[in-house]
């Protein structure tokens, strides 16, 4: 149990000290100072949902009109290299994230098997 502790908070140190994740904390700031852009990213967000409930239910029409909100709020994000730069960034770290749980749950069943 005492190697999991260490374990946890190396990889939670090495985590806060990734550079990747600092650039994110830092764009995340810089959004959060601007109003437009957090309007934008939150109808974004929004329209997303309402895709997604629209394509469930097979309302084509309604889910078109949504893509093209969808778009246009795209177009005025874009005006804003460096949001971009955030949303990438994100994917990248939650992809980097879901191989990180993978590990732990297959090192945790493998413990619980023993």
């Amino acid at each position: 149990m005492e190697n999991f502790v260490n374990n946890k908070e190396k990889l939670l140190s090495d985590i806060k000290n990734d550079e990747s994740v600092k650039r994110c904390h830092e764009l995340e700031r810089m959004i959060d100072e601007n109003k437009e852009i957090k309007s934008l990213l939150n109808k974004k967000k929004h329209i997303s949902k309402e895709m997604v409930a629209a394509r469930h239910i097979g309302l084509t029409n309604t889910y078109n009109d949504y893509k093209r909100q969808y778009d246009e709020i795209d177009k005025e994000i874009a005006k804003y290299p460096f949001v971009n730069e955030y949303l990438e960034l994100l994917d990248y770290l939650y992809n980097d994230l879901e191989i990180m749980t993978d590990y732990i749950t297959s090192k945790i069943n493998k413990e619980l098997e023993n």
